[in-house]
């Protein structure tokens, strides 16, 4: 087992209790507040849900994987293929918002008539 870096480890524990909290009161805004219920914000939720997997299992996993655990050749490798597939699908929502603000900026008529928050969803 490797020594435990602590700088690193506190850093890691900050940014994950930064992304539970933050990303947990985005969630809660979305659902407790009708009005935000718009196409454009479903996209904002899916990388907040995103995110907070990434502060309750990826950071926990990526912290694990610095200190050589899990030993088993195939726990280890479901540590390290769960913490690139979460950030891989946080890195697609937020393409997902790119994307959707830049046909709604450049193409502003069609993307209101052909946007529908059901394909958002």
């Amino acid at each position: 087992m490797d020594a435990l870096n602590v700088p690193y480890t506190i850093c890691e524990v900050l940014v994950a209790l930064g992304a539970v909290i933050g990303n947990s009161l985005v969630i809660v805004a979305f659902g407790r507040e009708k009005r935000l219920r718009r196409r454009t914000n479903y996209y904002i939720v899916s990388l907040a849900v995103a995110d907070l997997l990434v502060g309750l299992v990826g950071i926990p996993c990526a912290l694990l994987a610095s200190v050589g655990l899990p030993r088993h050749l195939y726990a280890c490798l479901f540590t390290i293929s769960l913490l690139v597939v979460l950030c891989t699908i946080s890195i697609f929502c937020l393409v997902a918002v790119s994307v959707d603000r830049y046909w709604a900026i450049l193409f502003p008529m069609g993307y209101a008539r052909n946007v529908t928050t059901k394909i958002a969803v």
